[in-house]
């Protein structure tokens, strides 16, 4: 599947093609990709720092930081650059879809598409459905989730939609265990003990304590 990697800056640029060649190269140490596939998916890569790149691509997945105005200026900005034919989603884990379609002239070729961290390991993708998105843009966003392994779940328009929604709970009882006194690590190997892979805290960490 050809991949047209789009970042404003040439440095970020390039940290995230860099990024792209280490986990290809993790995958093959691993065993879960052969050297073969790896090539084939570099190659398929391109990289660019111009968004008329993107102007005749069947899909867009926005990934800017959550900001709402930021995100809104970006799908103003591919809904009058890109073709007619062009499905846009945004990556967004907490904001309204709702408002981001608002600004576009597309509204039912707007959905949400929601790779949890990290992107190329974790297999949920939330697939939200706006108000106004099409059944068949819906219905193409979910043969793209297969087609890229990943197991969807569609959703509505709501606050953390699912996977943030019961993280929220989470995360406030992990804090609160710190405000009564526990210390982080107690938190963690109690959760980790139970049979997360990580505890909340380090998670936290993990994703950026900005982000939250």
């Amino acid at each position: 599947m050809h991949v047209i990697l789009v970042d404003v800056s040439q440095e970020n640029l390039q940290k995230g093609l860099q990024a792209i060649t280490t986990n290809l190269q993790r995958a093959v140490a691993s065993g879960r990709m052969d050297s073969e596939g790896s090539s084939a998916c570099w190659f398929n890569i391109q990289g660019s720092s111009s968004y008329d790149d993107l102007q005749n691509v069947d899909l867009v997945v926005e990934a800017a930081f959550e900001d709402l105005a930021v995100k809104q200026s970006i799908f103003a900005k591919l809904d009058r650059l890109c073709a007619e034919k062009t499905l846009l989603a945004t990556n967004t884990s907490y904001l309204d879809v709702d408002a981001i379609a608002a600004v576009t002239q597309r509204p039912e070729k707007i959905l949400g598409m929601h790779f949890f961290s990290p992107a190329n390991i974790m297999p949920l993708l939330e697939v939200v459905a706006a108000a106004k998105t099409s059944s068949e843009t819906l219905a193409t966003v979910l043969a793209v989730a297969k087609r890229i392994d990943k197991v969807a779940c569609v959703v509505g328009v709501c606050f953390g939609f699912v996977g943030n929604r019961m993280y929220s709970n989470y995360s406030s009882e992990a804090n609160l265990l710190l405000l009564e006194g526990a210390q982080p690590w107690q938190v963690d190997a109690a959760m980790r003990d139970w049979g997360m892979a990580m505890g909340p805290l380090a998670v936290a960490d993990m994703s950026g304590l900005d982000i939250g």
